[in-house]
């Protein structure tokens, strides 16, 4: 597997929007932008395997289909949970991981927002802060603020160290082996190669979650606020997304 793409550049962007959007209720908007978004990293070195056949998935596969397999997978009895905490048996434990991870968002002036908000541990929503953090790290670089750039770095790091890292990857492995011959298998794929992607490019060795947790009863996709888009070009596409509320 390649790290080509992860913390470097916009590309990783891109990548990190795409799988939060695949996690949402479709949409005849969002599966244009996940369409969009892969058929423009697909031919990109080092792009994930499955990224051109998830392209034609998201462009060809029926929307009642599409809704209908996200409800079978997230809702209800839950097929693969989309929530952090439910891969903690411990509810204490879980309890301090939704505290930490909404410390991170509030430490950058971001929160949680949209049509479904729930909660901040939803994988959507997590990779929505990753996103975030990597478009500013770009931007503090390009404009010359070594610091700045350099605490995005720190804290990218650990997030993926902390939360992202550890459970995104046994999510999406979960989610490619429940949904065979499908859009979510391949979104499963792309999910996994690209967070151990992030975890690798940094040098992090990363205690994973056991695989075997119990499911929520029932789940919502919650998102971090954003915008619209409709380039092809990654980073115009990504941009207006990852962006959140930050403090004055």
């Amino acid at each position: 597997m390649s790290t080509a793409p992860a913390a470097v550049g916009v590309d990783s962007v891109a990548l990190l929007r795409l799988l939060s959007l695949g996690l949402a209720t479709p949409t005849p908007a969002t599966m244009e932008e996940i369409a969009a978004l892969a058929g423009a990293l697909a031919g990109r070195p080092g792009a994930p395997t499955e990224l051109g056949a998830l392209c034609e998935a998201a462009a060809s596969t029926p929307l009642d289909e599409l809704v209908a397999a996200h409800e079978r997978l997230f809702a209800g009895d839950v097929v693969i949970p989309p929530y952090e905490g439910s891969y903690e048996l411990d509810p204490f434990r879980q309890t301090r991981q939704m505290a930490d991870v909404a410390g991170f968002y509030r430490a950058f002036g971001a929160e949680a927002d949209g049509p479904a908000v729930e909660r901040v541990d939803h994988a959507g929503t997590e990779l929505e802060f990753l996103a975030f953090l990597a478009l500013r790290r770009i931007e503090a670089t390009e404009a010359g603020r070594e610091e700045e750039a350099t605490r995005c770095a720190e804290i990218e790091a650990a997030f993926l160290s902390d939360h992202a890292g550890r459970w995104l990857p046994v999510f999406f492995a979960g989610l490619a082996d429940r949904a065979p011959g499908t859009f979510h298998h391949l979104l499963g794929r792309v999910g996994a190669e690209v967070v151990d992607a992030e975890v690798a490019a940094r040098g992090l060795e990363v205690e994973r979650v056991p695989a075997d947790r119990r499911p929520l009863t029932a789940v919502e996709v919650d998102e971090i606020e954003c915008g619209a888009a409709g380039q092809a070009d990654p980073i115009a596409l990504v941009e207006p997304h990852a962006r959140r509320r930050r403090r004055p």
